[in-house]
């Protein structure tokens, strides 16, 4: 499970922002994706200054810019979503498969289990 859990957590997005071609598909299983994607809309929900930094480039580079709209900076940042679709897809992807791993072991006799 540690394996599975690092690699879940490398692919989503945290830690690496492109994912080699042959594993981007991995990108939408991880729990991880959802969760930062809606902290990162949660947290950009309103204007945010051009200080010169430099991370907003693309927005504020251009002249008498002194604001990146939430729309801009969650483009530049690859947020997808809603946080109401983010917590709801997080939600599909812990309960439905306890869901279905307690039918299963309902399933199952009693003297089978032991």
């Amino acid at each position: 499970m540690v394996v599975a859990s690092i690699s879940l957590m490398v692919s989503g997005g945290f830690y690496v922002e492109n994912p080699p071609a042959f594993l981007t598909w991995v990108t939408y299983l991880s729990p991880f994706k959802y969760a930062y994607d809606a902290c990162q809309i949660l947290v950009f929900d309103k204007n945010t200054p051009c200080d010169g930094s430099g991370i907003l480039e693309v927005v504020c580079g251009v002249e008498d810019v002194d604001y990146a709209t939430p729309e801009q900076v969650k483009e530049y940042l690859n947020a997808q979503g809603s946080v109401s679709f983010n917590i709801g897809l997080l939600f599909v992807i812990f309960i439905i498969p306890r869901y279905f791993a307690f039918l299963a072991l309902k399933l199952k006799k009693g003297d089978e289990r032991s």
